[in-house]
């Protein structure tokens, strides 16, 4: 900034006579001295020599007949401050330029000609004089006459070249530069060290003399419009502005010039000089071919392939693109979860009927609560007049389907039964199943559930283990509820029924109902979006009962993938089918009926009415003394040698080790199951004496149990007395069971409800199905327990909490496994268990 401000100082003669004695002798001499080996030196005398850093700005007029007599060519150099030199005295009148008069030209730096501030001097005093000396250019015609002469040709042509603007110096977004530039430069810095090197000693040889003036403002704007225009390639002459790295500056460039052209033209002799001049200006104009075609390659237009595949990804442009692409994907996904229901699914007819097909035609169902409903599909032939008393039939005849679309909206007629009260309901053209699914499709199957409800096997049913949409949907599950034959419409083994059929059985009617609509899922539940290679069984009570003789059949390979068991009965079929069938003529006997047809022709009501009211009491009480009387008490499961051959309890011991982590059946129960309404009403409040007696006067008190049973359940109050119940007919029993299948996993629900905080036979179901109503933290606790280990059970097969070590689940507010169950092994100790184990 203070180039200006400084004053100018005229040039003494004490100046002159020291920037003599420190000239140094011309640059070429001393290439041809050393490239000659001459071992003679030269010593130019100081008319012939140059200042170590020329001021370009200025120059005196030199007349061209001006020589010694030795006829080398004597330069005259003008002072630093711009006086004359002593053989220049004569002049002194001419007029010295103002600083008003002096015209600032921009200068002209040469691609590579920039000299940056540290490579050729040192932090030096600033000489007196002019600071703008190199930038504040005068106008003198002789000069630029000078300039046009045939050696600064090239020179001139170099700073005529017309620039690039600035927004072609700007590359494009897609633009690179090649990799040969790249290795060009790195090519210039590597040699580039070598004339550092070179030209730091020729600064440290003139360190004695006078050093440039620093240069203050000016060069700050030189040094980034220098980076902003594009570097020619590296020659190999530095003196000539070509050198490696770009390291001479633009005064060195212009002066090295004109002294070789004043030195040139003068008639020594040069031993060599000549072709040396010669061949370095060939080398200069073939350096300048060289750029010029690399500039026109450079500036020639690329397609837009080539620049793609020349761009170089910068981490933010890489970014850029993730944001869209990721954008792009959320639009999609988006657009997949809004049309993927309409593109999967059929439409839907007003808005809330949908179609599906099955093997016999197609159906129509409802949308309901989120699900869509089919109530009311027949999955084999009505079990009526000939059909009575024979396995079920899956239809195979077109005649026997449907003619269009059968509407299913409506819930179907149960299958004939006897409710607790004693009277009849239902039909016997009953076989008909019900599908709940979230979605109709072919996409993502789901797990089938398969509903198997009944309080006895008698009736009613399907109980409280009816599906849910609200759970369909929420679990994505398909919930399948099928009617089958109760009673003596599902379960009775007669004589005169076994000689009529082939192969020669009769009795367990309800468990071919079961098998018809597993190969009825087998062949149709992918049509309402199931999986029929994941199909659960959840059986409830006698349903459980079912269940638990199913899975030991052969009949049942394949159709099923797993199966759950709650509150079962523990006694199965154990009596061989002539005994049975002896045992139930008595039925015969009643209807006064000697073959099958007079039973066929009887009706729902004649044969509901003969049926002994044996048959449907089933103690649910404490053992009493006459049980052990009552050797021939009635079964309704059978050993057929067709579907159950054997006792189930021979067949779980016959089944191979499978693996533990995902057992084919669950049991379980809950803690109070033998709660009754009959029994509560007892008492309106159950004391530890109530309890007392009435233990007392049972085959408990008989044994001279009481004390003993008071003792180990603390039993004070009616829930004591209801687990006392449970564990003898349901719990225990079921226990025993299990422990003969060592991959089967045993549960116990003991979160009570209610008044008197019973579990009661319905709490684990209805948690399941979402009916539970928790008032409490502790009964949200349990729902949430209870969900996970039946849901992660369908779907992955394998029961949470479960360990072969520690078997049984205690289902509280959490499940916690425990090693068994001790009120268990007290009731094996004393025979109670499974002698009086639950039947039905």
């Amino acid at each position: 900034m203070g180039e200006l401000e400084e004053k100018e100082t005229p040039q003494t003669e004490a100046t002159q006579a020291t920037q003599e004695s420190l000239e140094e002798p011309k640059e070429t001499d001393k290439m041809l001295d050393s490239k000659k080996n001459e071992s003679k030196e030269k010593t130019p005398s100081p008319q012939s020599s140059k200042p170590a850093t020329p001021n370009p700005g200025k120059k005196s007029p030199v007349p061209q007949d001006k020589t010694e007599k030795s006829g080398e060519e004597i330069i005259d150099i003008p002072a630093e401050n711009g006086g004359k030199p002593n053989g220049a005295a004569g002049d002194g009148d001419e007029k010295k330029i103002s600083k008003e008069e002096r015209e600032v030209k921009p200068k002209k730096i040469p691609i590579g000609g920039l000299k940056l501030p540290g490579f050729f001097m040192k932090n030096k005093p600033k000489a007196e004089g002019d600071d703008a000396e190199g930038e504040l250019l005068e106008k003198d015609k002789e000069q630029e006459e000078k300039e046009k002469e045939p050696n600064g040709d090239a020179a001139a042509k170099e700073e005529q070249k017309p620039r690039a603007g600035l927004g072609q110096r700007l590359r494009s977004f897609f633009v690179r530069k090649p990799a040969a530039d790249k290795d060009q430069q790195k090519k210039q810095l590597t040699n580039g060290d070598a004339d550092a090197k070179s030209a730091t000693a020729e600064a440290a040889a003139g360190e004695d003399a006078d050093a440039p003036p620093k240069r203050g403002l000016l060069n700050a704007i030189k040094l980034p419009i220098a980076n902003m225009m594009p570097k020619k390639k590296s020659g190999d002459d530095v003196e000539l502005g070509l050198g490696k790295a770009g390291l001479a500056s633009m005064e060195t460039l212009d002066d090295s010039l004109k002294d070789q052209d004043t030195v040139d033209r003068a008639p020594v002799k040069s031993n060599g000089a000549d072709e040396l001049k010669s061949d370095l200006k060939d080398e200069k104009l073939a350096a300048e071919q060289k750029l010029a075609a690399e500039e026109e390659e450079r500036d020639r237009p690329e397609s837009m392939w080539s620049r793609l595949r020349g761009y170089k990804c910068s981490v933010d442009d890489a970014l850029i693109v993730f944001g869209i692409l990721l954008f792009m994907l959320l639009l999609a996904v988006i657009g997949y979860v809004l049309t993927h229901e309409t593109l999967t699914s059929p439409p839907l007819r007003e808005g809330r009927y949908i179609s599906a097909v099955t093997g016999c035609g197609m159906v129509e169902g409802v949308k309901e609560d989120g699900a869509f409903a089919f109530r009311g599909i027949p999955y084999a032939k009505p079990p009526v007049d000939d059909l009575r008393w024979q396995p079920a039939q899956l239809i195979g005849k077109l005649e026997e389907c449907w003619n269009g679309t059968l509407q299913t909206h409506n819930q179907s007629t149960v299958c004939t039964q006897r409710l607790g009260n004693g009277t009849t309901v239902g039909d016997e053209d009953c076989l008909y199943l019900d599908v709940v699914t979230p979605h109709v499709r072919y996409t993502n199957p789901l797990p089938v559930v398969v509903l198997i409800g009944a309080e006895s096997l008698a009736g009613p049913s399907p109980g409280i283990l009816r599906p849910s949409a609200r759970y369909s949907r929420s679990h994505d599950v398909i919930f399948v509820r099928p009617n089958f034959r109760l009673g003596v419409f599902g379960f009775l083994a007669l004589d005169a029924l076994t000689k009529e059929s082939h192969p020669h059985t009769s009795g367990n009617y309800a468990l071919t109902d079961i098998i018809a609509v597993l190969k009825w899922i087998q062949l149709n539940i992918k049509n309402f979006g199931g999986n029929p290679k994941s199909v659960t069984l959840l059986g409830h009570r006698a349903g459980a009962t079912l269940v638990s003789a199913l899975v030991s059949s052969e009949k049942m390979k394949n159709l099923y993938t797993r199966a759950w068991s709650s509150s079962a009965s523990a006694i199965y079929p154990g009596k061989p089918l002539q005994e049975s069938e002896r045992l139930n003529q008595q039925l015969m006997v009643t209807l006064d009926c000697q073959d099958a047809n007079c039973l066929r022709e009887a009706s729902s009501e004649k044969l509901w009415a003969a049926t002994p009211d044996t048959w449907f009491n089933f103690p649910v009480d404490l053992p009493q003394a006459q049980e052990n009387s009552n050797a021939n008490r009635h079964e309704w499961l059978v050993l057929d040698g067709d579907i159950l051959y054997q006792h189930p309890s021979e067949s779980w011991k016959q089944v191979p080790a499978v693996d533990i982590t995902h057992p084919l059946l669950v049991m379980g129960a809950t803690a109070h199951e033998g709660h009754t309404l009959k029994l509560r009403e007892l008492h309106a409040n159950w004391t530890a004496e109530d309890v007392r007696a009435y233990l007392q006067a049972s085959q408990l008190g008989a044994l001279g149990l009481t004390d003993e049973i008071i003792q180990r359940y603390n039993a004070t109050n009616y829930a004591a007395l209801v687990a006392i119940i449970t564990d003898i007919r349901t719990v225990c029993p079921l226990l025993t069971n299990a422990r003969l299948q060592p991959s089967v996993p045993f549960y116990v629900v003991t979160q009570g409800e209610g008044e008197d905080q019973l579990a009661n036979v319905d709490a684990d179901v209805q948690a399941i199905l979402g009916r539970y109503e928790p008032h409490t933290v502790e009964q949200r606790r349990f729902v949430s327990a209870m969900q996970q280990l039946f849901y992660y059970y369908v779907s992955h097969g394998t029961v949470q909490s479960f360990d072969s070590r520690r078997r049984v689940i205690i289902v509280g507010q959490d499940a916690v496994g425990q090693e068994d169950h001790e009120h268990c092994n007290y009731w094996i100790s004393k025979d109670i268990v499974p002698r009086y184990a639950r039947i039905d």
